[in-house]
């Protein structure tokens, strides 16, 4: 996870080095998203094809040949933005087989405290990232980052190679468009997770983009520099982990009205980046957003293991993914032209409206409130479930 953070700071900071816009950036980031677009739902299908371990092996090593290529000093935006969609593309398989995997090597037992204790070590390694990153690219050349995220990827593959995963149950194969149909209509037939799915896109669009964009810029606007862009991110991931330990312990009668409400809490950040001069105010508002994102992904993350049959399980995660994918890029491209015409502050303050408000429609679809349903599964070969452990999947690159 820390290589997943110090690897966008150091090619963010290299494009800005080089004389980057925000329009160049946001289009360097939204190769990632571009990548999971065109991979996201053929990784979710051969994740649950596959030994999950295997495929999470081949996306680490591939993962570490696309970061040595930073070393090079390269810093044209289309290599870098290259680089960022080949990590996309490594990621969209990988996620699911991960999330997937985590679910069957836990007891049903063991699965509520685990997804709580991964989402924690996930947002330790969130935490380390981004604070290594900022000051790396700050006391040393950006080719240290790229270091950094190259030995933190080897790190990750040496510790998947002891791993065994416990045999799953699989259906017979079919096409991978027919397997892509089965994952849709999993989620089609719990509409409330759908509704979730939607709606998070849509706010990782309009409101998670446009920050993730100018969260840059303005820090070398506004606060002071590169360090204040490490700090908030590293702020978030702290409020996150925070988030975590909390949902360890607290186990809400309406799960979907608590993570709901966690959402809601992003919201804070873009009017406090446009409206606030003190840094505090704008560290204190990304703690905040990472402590309702955590409280989100632990109840979304228990709700899916008790809803989706294991053989399915991946791609139902992918679909997660890909719907945030499809709409994020959007957000991140157009994020520099609307700033361009409007103006820094309306859109942030328009995106903080977002990302209030399109949460709450969520609570309109019957099954939100509970992230329950009394829909059943049409009949399957393998009726063992298993659980998703994981943050939510399209706020990871924060």
């Amino acid at each position: 996870m820390a290589g997943d953070q110090v690897f966008p700071v150091a090619v963010v900071v290299s494009l800005l080095d080089a004389g980057g816009t925000a329009t160049e950036v946001g289009a360097v980031l939204a190769s990632r998203w571009a990548a999971l677009v065109l991979f996201g739902l053929f990784g979710g299908v051969w994740a649950d094809r596959l030994p999950r371990r295997h495929v999470m092996l081949a996306s680490q090593a591939f993962l570490c040949c696309v970061v040595m290529v930073g070393l090079a000093g390269v810093t044209s935006a289309w290599v870098l933005g290259g680089m960022v969609f080949l990590a996309g593309a490594a990621e969209a398989f990988f996620r699911p087989a991960f999330q997937a995997c985590l679910g069957s090597v836990l007891t049903p037992e063991q699965r509520p405290a685990g997804a709580a204790l991964n989402a924690v070590s996930w947002r330790v390694g969130a935490i380390a990232g981004p604070g290594l990153g900022a000051f790396l690219v700050s006391a040393a050349p950006v080719g240290a980052a790229f270091l950094a995220a190259l030995a933190a990827f080897a790190v990750s593959l040496c510790v998947l190679l002891p791993l065994r995963e416990p045999l799953v149950v699989r259906t017979a194969r079919a096409s991978a468009w027919r397997e892509i149909a089965e994952g849709v209509r999993e989620v089609w037939g719990r509409r409330w997770i759908g509704t979730v799915i939607v709606v998070t896109a849509l706010q990782s669009m309009l409101t998670i983009a446009p920050a993730q964009v100018l969260l840059p810029v303005l820090a070398r606007e506004n606060f002071g520099g590169d360090a204040f862009y490490g700090t908030s991110l590293a702020l978030l991931s702290v409020g996150g982990l925070t988030g975590g330990v909390v949902s360890m312990l607290w186990k809400p009668r309406r799960p979907g009205l608590a993570a709901i409400a966690g959402l809601t809490a992003y919201g804070l950040v873009p009017p406090a980046l446009c409206l606030s001069e003190a840094p505090w105010t704008v560290y204190v508002c990304f703690a905040l957003a990472g402590f309702g994102i955590e409280v989100f992904s632990v109840q979304w993350v228990v709700s899916l293991q008790r809803e989706v049959p294991a053989e399915r399980l991946a791609r139902v995660v992918s679909l997660d993914w890909i719907a945030a994918s499809a709409l994020t890029p959007l957000g991140l491209i157009l994020t520099g032209p609307a700033e361009s015409l409007l103006g820094s502050a309306s859109v942030l303050l328009l995106a903080g409206f977002a990302g209030v408000a399109l949460p709450l429609t969520a609570l309109l679809t019957s099954g939100t409130t509970y992230f329950r349903s009394k829909y059943r599964p049409y009949p399957t070969k393998a009726r063992k479930r298993v659980e998703v452990v994981s943050v939510a999947s399209h706020y990871d690159h924060q």
